[in-house]
């Protein structure tokens, strides 16, 4: 039985107060995901915006008159995904053929109304982040290998081993300062809820 849509919204958030984005799954176009999870585009700054997002993904059949969230899909043409606050406010429908940009304009607008901070300043240094953390790799895989060729040919008791480890060791440090900087860049804070509205008395003087 299809439940009315805030309490859809109700059952699929809970008790987490950030943003929505809900996608469905199509089984007549391959439009759904292209700008949200295909591996054919760089989905590094999607990805890293959804972190922001309480990401919801229904089947196919959600679409079913007795589905209980059919009716977030009330729609005479139904999305394929949509962004809305947690409330279900402020919605907005995306049909799946959206370009990157698009969807990324959409859920920085969302973000910057629902936290305070800049998601643009963040994902801008979270992309950073990861090319670091890919040189990090780079650089302590080709230290292994030159450890390994040097246990191989020369034994553990090289003095070539020294400076291998203090470089391996100096690049454990790198990760370590990277992800610090990675965790702070994360944490926007949800803007707080507005307060209940004060109840008015009944009572009477005298």
């Amino acid at each position: 039985m299809a439940l009315p849509r805030e309490r859809a919204l109700l059952e699929i958030k809970g008790e987490d107060h950030r943003p929505l984005l809900v996608v469905r799954e199509c089984g007549f176009c391959k439009g759904t995901d292209d700008a949200l999870l295909s591996r054919r585009l760089n989905n590094e700054k999607t990805l890293l915006l959804t972190k922001w997002f309480h990401c919801v993904k229904l089947p196919n059949h959600v679409l079913n008159a007795d589905h209980p969230f059919r009716n977030l899909f009330a729609a005479e043409h139904p999305p394929h995904l949509f962004l809305c606050r947690h409330d279900g406010s402020d919605p907005v429908s995306l049909d799946g053929q959206q370009t990157q940009a698009q969807l990324w304009a959409a859920m920085e607008a969302l973000i910057q109304r629902e936290y305070e901070g800049d998601p643009r300043s963040a994902v801008r240094g979270l992309l950073r982040c990861l090319n670091e953390y890919d040189t990090v790799d780079s650089s302590e895989a080709e230290v292994r290998v030159r450890i390994e060729e040097v246990l191989d040919k020369e034994g553990d008791r090289s003095p070539k081993l020294r400076p291998l480890q203090r470089r391996l060791d100096a690049l454990t440090k790198d990760r370590a300062a990277i992800e610090k900087r990675e965790k702070a860049l994360l944490e926007l804070r949800l803007r707080p809820l507005p307060a209940p509205p004060a109840e008015t008395g009944g009572q009477r003087d005298g």
